[in-house]
């Protein structure tokens, strides 16, 4: 048996799949859309975009330019303020020949209204999904509630600084790098 078979049997045999990244720190691509809002402000919504985009490259995905993203939302003749299905978001995705596509939401901004004793802290409303465009599969979605302080609002109305909607980013994909990256669903197809 040649060397070269033999090296290739073993790889099959501990798991190297066809499609695997060429090194371990190498992450898939990953296009954002631009954050959606619906009870907030398109402020609240481009600083999360930017605080996904610093949480992505921070865990050393390349994250594809944000300024090509915008352009192709408005291209494709989306609108910030309507809810998509995952098959919108994955033909995003896929014309920006990405990976995978995070399809983020910023539903409410405000004080949540609760059942039983009601909460006074303001609270950012995050709902994130992220697909695998070659798959055509959800590989994740959370939705947080992140509580921040009032003092980030300004005459009753609340707004997300920079820094808040960073931590709000944070919240929402935190469990995706500790359980998505990395893994079969999310590398399956890359290239």
């Amino acid at each position: 048996m040649s060397v070269r078979i033999a090296g290739a049997l073993l790889a099959l045999a501990i798991g190297i799949g066809v499609g695997a990244p060429a090194s371990a720190d190498e992450r898939p691509t990953i296009a954002i859309m631009p954050c959606g809002y619906f009870s907030a402000d398109p402020l609240s919504a481009w600083a999360l975009t930017n605080g996904l985009v610093e949480a992505y490259e921070h865990q050393g995905y390349r994250v594809l330019d944000m300024s090509w993203s915008r352009k192709r939302f408005r291209a494709l003749g989306l609108s910030l303020d309507r809810h998509y299905p995952d098959s919108v978001a994955l033909d995003f995705g896929r014309g920006m020949r990405a990976d995978l596509v995070a399809y983020p939401r910023l539903l409410a901004v405000g004080i949540p209204a609760s059942v039983g004793e009601p909460s006074t802290a303001p609270e950012a409303v995050v709902h994130l999904r992220v697909l695998n465009t070659h798959t055509r599969q959800p590989i994740y979605f959370r939705q947080v509630g992140h509580a921040f302080s009032a003092s980030a609002g300004f005459a009753g109305a609340f707004w997300l600084p920079q820094p808040i909607a960073t931590a709000a980013a944070n919240d929402a994909t935190s469990m995706y790098f500790q359980q998505v990256a990395g893994s079969r669903e999310e590398y399956r197809g890359a290239r």
